[in-house]
């Protein structure tokens, strides 16, 4: 037989030890294997289930690749309807920062320690913490770091998942003198919009290491052309100004709607279909559009 009892019940073991270790530490491969294995699993079942009450006498891997079809379908409706919630909510998509003067930013835990350890060691200064409300009950909060001769900026973004549980995310910036911008992150989020002509943006969602990120960023650095600015201005402002670029841009290539009375839709429907292909490459392949 092409699937068995023992290769469905294999892969749902191996699809329960990486779901529990994706929620346990936070190496975002676990959770790529974890998607692959729930993905197998049910075309296992699937395949066995139509075989076993005997509803279809065609060959087990026509049953397989019937059961990667459905869960595909199943689960491009569940992207569908998330998409839709959050087209249809007031949830701001570029949001304008405010200064942060809240404390307990930093979660308390061994991993939190090794950061600041490498922060202190790399010679990053805190500069200011900034924070942005998305919606009443979810707000962005994010410390912002210089190096040594303001070359890189790090923001240290503090993003709070369904469970209220505070996850850390890192998007280093450099700007060269004729204005053209260098962002390495490793945002996991779907965005699946435009950026603007003159940003270079490389994003590594599996790379949960701000070592090995800042390490990219700089390798990047070596083999631009150009030489690197100082960043200047206020923080806050700064920050601000990328964000409405950011929207100029995505509004100009039609991924967000004109404002409409009628319309409350916020994105298009190319735009609803870029965050579904990115949302399937995030889950799988661990890659953005960008």
């Amino acid at each position: 037989m092409f699937v068995s009892k023992e290769l469905t019940l294999l892969l749902l073991a191996v699809y329960f030890f990486t779901h529990v270790l994706s929620k346990q530490l936070p190496i975002r491969i676990f959770k790529l294997i974890s998607h692959w294995m729930r993905w197998l699993t049910f075309a296992c079942a699937f395949s066995l289930m139509l075989t076993f009450f005997e509803w279809s006498s065609r060959p087990d891997w026509v049953h397989f690749i019937s059961g990667l079809a459905v869960w595909f379908i199943l689960e491009t409706l569940y992207y569908k309807l998330s998409i839709h919630l959050l087209n249809i909510s007031e949830m701001e998509l570029f949001p304008k920062y405010k200064n942060d003067t809240g404390d307990n930013l930093w979660p308390i835990n061994k991993r939190v320690l090794k950061i600041k350890e490498l922060l202190r060691k790399e010679g990053f200064k805190s500069e200011e913490t900034l924070k942005a409300q998305i919606v009443a009950h979810l707000t962005i909060r994010q410390a912002v770091f210089f190096n040594e001769d303001q070359t890189i900026r790090l923001n240290v973004l503090f993003i709070p998942n369904a469970k209220n549980e505070i996850q850390l995310f890192y998007s280093l910036f450099s700007l060269k003198s004729d204005g053209e911008y260098l962002i390495t992150d490793n945002q996991n989020m779907p965005f699946g919009g435009f950026y603007p002509d003159h940003w270079t943006v490389n994003r590594f969602p599996v790379c949960h290491s701000l070592k090995k990120l800042l390490k990219k960023h700089q390798e990047a650095m070596k083999t631009a052309h150009g030489t690197w600015s100082q960043f200047e201005g206020d923080i806050r402002t700064k920050t601000n100004r990328l964000q409405l670029e950011l929207e100029q841009k995505n509004r100009e290539m039609g991924f967000l709607n004109e404002p409409n009375q009628e319309d409350t839709h916020q994105i298009s429907s190319e735009g609803c279909f870029r965050i579904w292909t990115e949302m399937w490459m995030l889950a799988y392949l661990g890659k953005t559009l960008s």
